[in-house]
């Protein structure tokens, strides 16, 4: 365990302390966009966004760590120097598993849970979660210039990022569709209401518009090595944080997207063995797509848009 982690140049080790399995999924997370300036026209479709500024806030993640001692006066030594370690203002943890140093400010311990009594001989045991603020949301990402991916796993996902499928960062896209093909929101007509009437009025329109929609993109991503991860995880941030309208296409068509936010990011395995991770990106959908209705046609080739066209499609 020696070497695994180090804050602000101490072993934790030396406290008998480490990350518990699975304690260090929130790491590598990206960070959630601010969300940019818009307008919600009711006479258009989606959102009139202004995405020429990209801002990203600060994180706030969890690590959960373990601590242990043969004694009573060694554990409450311990679990007092560690404290004082993690509490004082910034600190620089270097992680073996990743191979980084993070920068961290301390907010809580919001879980803590104790096994063997202090007034009993034998050894005592804590395994306690910690909440972390990240900052410095983007420290991970320094270089904006890293674009294209280079992936040993590629394969064609049929869901591409700007212009890019996105199996060539090594990507399998496992659940896309249950969100591009939801039936999307309608922009609420003009209602009035009355006091001493049940329901209300509404005048709705006949030619309706749509809100914006949420896709949400299930991914699993591999690599062979740390630096083949970590160079693909920034062609992927970079190319999803770019200061214009992200065009993602699949075969329902083409949308126009900004990244929200990465949720469940998830390490399925030891790194030093190959990368394996899981997350969902999130992404806003700002001009409300395709209504994917198959009408008429016997060999189903015209789409009705939301906008009332009709397309031709060719399978």
């Amino acid at each position: 365990m020696r070497g695994s982690v180090i804050i602000n140049g101490v072993d934790i080790a030396d406290f008998g302390a480490f990350i518990l399995r699975g304690g260090d999924h929130d790491i590598l997370t990206m960070p959630a966009r601010t969300e940019p300036k818009k307008n919600n026209w009711f006479e258009y479709d989606g959102l009139d966004v202004d995405l020429s500024e990209v801002f990203f806030n600060a994180r706030s993640l969890l690590i959960q760590f373990y601590l242990s001692a043969d004694n009573s006066f060694e554990y409450e030594l311990n679990l007092s120097l560690f404290s004082s370690l993690i509490t004082s203002g910034y600190i620089n943890l270097y992680s073996r598993e990743f191979n980084r140093t993070f920068k961290y400010r301390y907010l809580s311990a919001t879980e803590y849970n104790h096994k063997g009594g202090l007034y009993k001989p034998g050894d005592k045991r804590g395994a306690f979660t910690v909440s972390f603020s990240m900052d410095d949301p983007i420290q991970l990402f320094k270089d904006p210039t890293i674009l294209a991916p280079n992936s040993t796993y590629k394969h064609a996902t049929h869901i591409l990022l700007n212009g890019i499928d996105l199996g060539e960062f090594g990507i399998i896209v496992n659940e896309a569709y249950s969100s591009m093909l939801k039936l999307p929101v309608v922009k609420a007509p003009l209602t009035r209401s009355f006091a001493r009437r049940s329901g209300l009025w509404a005048y709705p329109n006949s030619n309706p518009r749509f809100e914006a929609k949420e896709i949400a993109l299930k991914c699993t991503m591999r690599a062979d090595s740390r630096e083949e991860f970590y160079h693909n995880y920034e062609a992927l941030f970079n190319n999803l944080s770019k200061t214009k309208s992200l065009q993602i296409e699949s075969y329902i068509g083409e949308a126009e997207c900004y990244y929200s936010k990465m949720e469940d990011f998830k390490k399925m395995g030891v790194f030093s063995r190959g990368i394996l991770v899981s997350f969902t990106l999130k992404l806003i959908q700002i001009d409300a797509g395709l209504t994917v209705f198959v009408l008429g046609a016997e060999d189903g080739s015209a789409l009705l848009t939301e906008a009332g066209e009709y397309i031709e499609i060719t399978r």
